[in-house]
């Protein structure tokens, strides 16, 4: 007796498509430009964050990863009690993605640009962040690839 194959009850369903904001983190935080290396670091460090977005008064400038401060700070030999974040930072243009993009595209495109944390908008507006971290948890679920 042959019986027809089925479609495992936690396969994706071909019409479903998973949105960036379906896995990216929906809080914003930020550091502002007045900030030191060394505080950003300690504020990361204690927020178990990879990234921060870097503030003036109310506009993104920048955006500094832990990759900045070990390159350009420690392997630059500066000092992180008195270099202040935005001499670190990648700065304006900040490279961004829409949160109603599919999860696929954020992987692709940081993969192209060679980055580990996106920041995302709706309507031009900041409104997360999506890094590796996320990426694996999308990536590491049958059902969604």
């Amino acid at each position: 007796m042959v019986t027809k194959h089925s479609t495992h009850k936690f396969a994706k369903d071909s019409t479903t498509r998973t949105e960036i904001s379906d896995y990216m983190s929906s809080t914003v935080i930020s550091v502002g430009s007045d900030s030191t290396v060394q505080e950003t670091a300690k504020f990361m460090h204690e927020k178990s964050i990879g990234s921060v977005l870097v503030k003036d008064k109310e506009e993104y400038i920048g955006i500094v990863t832990e990759t900045d401060l070990s390159r350009k700070v420690l392997g630059g030999g500066m000092d992180p009690k008195t270099t202040k974040v935005t001499e670190v930072m990648t700065a304006q243009p900040i490279v961004t993605l829409d949160c109603h993009e599919p999860v696929t595209e954020a992987n692709a495109y940081m993969a192209k640009k060679k980055i580990r944390h996106l920041p995302i908008t709706e309507n031009g507006k900041i409104v997360g962040m999506i890094s590796v971290k996320d990426l694996v948890a999308f990536y590491a679920n049958p059902r969604l690839r």
